[in-house]
């Protein structure tokens, strides 16, 4: 789920209850057993590999992304599904060595460079800002002073932005929680360094000194789309589900999104050639780049042709899926997606409002119907942490079970 680029808009309005009941857990026991079956769990498995193998990470363009690619096209070729690699070339960034703040000569530990950063070394008095999302907030601002802005309401870039052209050298993010500020600019260029920090280390530093120094590379790299269709090439009816495939550089991403993908590729197995209406077919979609910013889905989107946009009868998405202790909550633009999930799922499961907070947007803006499942953000999310012991297998079984029952439906009419 990408809406970690923002500067602390709002992730997930929930209409009706908190989703998740807990975070993380590296006890692989309790509500992270049971549930699901053993080709679910050979496909958790072979994700989290691909990210042991990769450096500990499968975003896009890494080798853990590319083994995770292959990984899904023959699990699709074997199936009978006929598969379509769409390649595309994506911005990469690289940390040469981590971070370093230091304030009044004593090192910060518990920091993290926002993606994207630029490069540099920086000394100078830090000056609070407040949100940094205007230059009135620069006002008083002095070349050469480090910028200390809390995270929300705007982007993390236009933050960066007003801080070099107040004249800072360095600008310090700080979140509205404990962790430090997870985050990106988006793209690399000319800037200055970017470091994020937690609330509590951002307390109290206007006025003392500090140095900040930012090591990194950019680039373009390789990833894809990866799709999968079963049912006739020229069907009148297409019903499409589909996740991100990527995760973000800091962890494996086994919530966020390998519960969708495993999801995914149980719809894969549960449905197999041969098992449509006539006329209709069923499109199952990995997408590249969505922690980029919806690269992928908004490249297939948009190279559609209206007639090809029209065939598409619904869009499933799934983009986390399996939170520890959660609820599987609902979303959609049109409702029509929403009641049929609702038949498949536990009475009374929440709704949530995601804007733009994942792939489901790339249809939306073309007025294709879209909705989805979601159990909400948990501790682990875009941490290291977030491997195959946060997947709650009795939460992503439920996620199977109503896609399941959902696709039936949607297919049949």
């Amino acid at each position: 789920m990408w809406r970690w680029l923002l500067g602390g808009l709002a992730v997930v309005v929930v209409a009706v209850v908190v989703l998740v009941a807990s975070g993380g857990s590296d006890d692989s026991a309790g509500h992270h057993s049971g549930g699901t079956d053993d080709a679910v769990e050979a496909d958790l498995a072979a994700l989290q590999r691909f990210a042991d193998s990769g450096g500990g990470t499968r975003a896009s363009g890494t080798r853990g992304d590319r083994a995770t690619g292959a990984y899904l096209a023959d699990r699709l070729k074997k199936a009978g599904y006929r598969v379509t690699v769409d390649p595309f070339t994506v911005p990469f960034y690289e940390e040469r060595r981590p971070p370093r703040v230091a304030i009044d000569g004593k090192r910060l530990r518990a920091i993290r460079t926002l993606q994207f950063s630029p490069s540099g070394h920086a000394t100078g008095r830090i000056r609070a800002v407040g949100l940094g999302c205007s230059p009135s907030d620069f006002a008083g601002f002095q070349a050469g002073e480090i910028a200390l802005i809390r995270r929300g309401d705007c982007f993390f870039f236009q933050k960066a932005a007003f801080a070099r052209r107040a004249g800072a050298v360095a600008a310090l993010m700080v979140n509205d929680g404990p962790k430090p500020t997870p985050g990106s600019l988006f793209r690399f260029g000319r800037g200055i360094p970017v470091v994020g920090l937690g609330r509590d280390a951002g307390a109290g530093l206007a006025g003392h000194r500090a140095l900040v120094d930012v090591r990194a590379s950019a680039g373009r790299r390789k990833t894809s789309n990866v799709i999968g269709e079963i049912g006739p090439a020229d069907a009148s009816r297409v019903v499409t589900a589909g996740g991100h495939r990527d995760s973000v550089p800091a962890g494996p991403g086994m919530n966020d999104d390998g519960s969708g993908v495993v999801a995914l590729l149980a719809m894969v197995d549960r449905f197999p050639a041969g098992r449509l209406p006539p006329r209709t077919a069923l499109r199952i979609a990995f997408w590249g780049g969505e922690e980029l910013g919806l690269l992928g889905s908004r490249r297939y989107v948009n190279r559609l042709s209206p007639s090809e946009r029209q065939r598409i009868a619904a869009y499933l998405n799934l983009d986390m899926v399996a939170s520890p202790g959660a609820k599987v909550a609902v979303y959609d633009s049109q409702n029509r997606i929403e009641a049929t999930y609702r038949r498949h799922l536990p009475p009374k499961a929440p709704q949530v409002r995601l804007i733009g907070d994942s792939d489901h947007a790339s249809f939306e803006a073309r007025s294709i119907p879209a909705g989805g499942i979601f159990t909400g953000l948990d501790d682990c999310y875009h941490q290291p942490c977030d491997t195959i012991k946060n997947v709650d297998r009795k939460v992503l079984a439920t996620s199977i079970s109503a896609t399941e029952g959902t696709l039936v439906d949607l297919l049949a009419r």
